[in-house]
């Protein structure tokens, strides 16, 4: 070990070169020597231009190279601490024949083989405002893994122990808040952060396609843009419904447990460029889990209460204990799917929910704020359910940016009132048909409370 402290103390990337075996790119090397030579770093970045790869390999450094340390890390899920930047760290550990003789690698804990207790990395999710307290040692590093999500209460005590010459805190992220603590490193307190920021347009890890494909499905000028290819901080748009941060933590909740019950919500479209879409959610007790979703082009009646009905076929087969509500947009043509759907049902066990997003609305539960319709109940329900982290569904690009980019107003009687889709489609937007299924399927329980211990 001393060999590889004298060797490599001062040279994170000639660690990763020599010990690791990797090479890092441009932006990865920025990373690993700020970490070196600032006491605190942050780094904001687009998707793709391997900040968690980074992070793994500046924990193996810092924990071969210091004595003693202790490097707590922590993130706003656990997907996001052991799937990705845990796994990474196993992956890199495993590469490397000198690291792996020398680490123990478990679940949640990185340890120097016979002490186990005293030089370690460790995972805690950021769940609890004591997760990062108790840790001392003349070598600590905090790591902060999408930085933006997590809750200014847990880096407060941090901030207590950077005191001794072999301390540091690197945070990284994907920029999706205006507020907080990692927003505040690159504005108010910029002058105390070694501060980065990695655009995805300039690294050759990210795929032309992938930054094409952003500005076709939103434009250069929007929020998507700015914090996924550039690694900017959205603009700040008070009027935007449901904030892009909360539809990216989406993909990062798992929603465990033992499915109780199903729901199907369909937006009909029937004929057009307008898309009919079926969403299927699982609910456990943890909330709601994306199973399956289905989107028809011009098609009938008929057709999409077929499609319907062989799925619940086949949801029945798979759960035969368990009816399944099928909540349907009855305006318009949707009518016409609640007559095929509550006809001959042909042995099959589901409740047909005939919804509307034209109501009256009124009031969701544990919401101070009225809403003028059906469509602001729907959707306030969506939005306080990715609020309280019980809703999964996996990166949609197109779901992503219908969800986030329906702006509201507040009216005359104080009531939340959202853009109407004919005020969307003149700003040059689509219809947003997935976001309306996907609220559909949400809408069975819409009156139920959902413990605002959640929030």
């Amino acid at each position: 070990m001393e060999e590889l402290i004298n060797r490599y103390h001062d040279d994170p990337v000639l660690f990763v070169k020599e010990v690791i075996g990797a090479e890092p790119a441009i932006e990865q090397k920025q990373m690993l020597e700020s970490i070196r030579d600032n006491r605190m770093t942050a780094v904001k970045a687009g998707h793709g231009v391997g900040k968690t790869t980074t992070l793994a390999w500046a924990i193996l450094w810092f924990l071969t190279t210091r004595p003693y340390p202790k490097i707590p890390c922590t993130a706003p899920t656990m997907h996001q601490l052991k799937d990705i930047l845990w796994a990474e760290i196993a992956k890199w550990l495993n590469q490397s024949a000198i690291l792996r003789t020398l680490f123990d690698w478990t679940a949640e804990r990185v340890a120097l083989k016979n002490y186990a207790d005293n030089w370690f990395a460790v995972a805690r999710t950021a769940t609890k405002p004591d997760a990062m307290q108790g840790f001392h040692s003349d070598s600590l590093l905090f790591v902060l893994d999408e930085a933006s999500g997590i809750n200014d209460q847990i880096i407060e005590p941090i901030l207590g122990a950077l005191t001794g010459e072999e301390t540091r805190l690197i945070m990284v992220g994907n920029p999706t808040k205006i507020t907080g603590f990692f927003h505040d490193a690159f504005t108010v307190n910029r002058a105390k952060f070694g501060c980065i920021t990695l655009n995805a347009e300039n690294s050759k890890m990210v795929s032309r396609d992938f930054v094409q494909s952003i500005i076709d499905l939103y434009g250069k000028g929007s929020d998507p843009y700015r914090v996924r290819v550039l690694g900017e901080f959205p603009k700040a748009q008070a009027d935007t419904f449901i904030p892009l941060d909360l539809v990216e933590k989406a993909s990062n909740t798992n929603i465990a447990g033992t499915v109780y019950d199903i729901h199907i919500g369909c937006d009909v479209a029937r004929y057009g460029d307008d898309e009919s879409t079926v969403y299927i959610l699982f609910q456990t007790p943890k909330g709601y889990k994306l199973n399956k979703f289905i989107v028809k082009y011009k098609n009938s009646t008929v057709e999409l209460s077929g499609t319907i009905r062989a799925e619940i076929r086949r949801l029945n087969s798979e759960f035969p204990d368990i009816t399944v509500n099928v909540n349907i947009d009855g305006g318009g043509f949707g009518s016409g799917v609640v007559d095929e759907l509550e006809g001959d049902q042909k042995d099959l066990k589901y409740i047909v929910n005939e919804k509307t997003f034209g109501g009256n609305g009124g009031q969701l539960n544990e919401e101070p704020m009225l809403y003028t319709n059906d469509t602001g109940l729907l959707w306030g329900n969506v939005k306080r359910l990715l609020m309280a982290d019980m809703l999964e569904f996996p990166e949609d690009a197109e779901l992503t940016a219908q969800l986030t980019t329906r702006k509201y107003t507040v009216d005359e009687d104080g009531k939340i009132k959202l853009e109407r889709k004919i005020d969307m489609k003149k700003r040059g937007l689509k219809s947003p048909d997935r976001a309306d299924g996907l609220a559909l399927a949400l809408s069975t329980n819409i009156n139920e409370s959902i413990g605002m211990a959640n929030y």
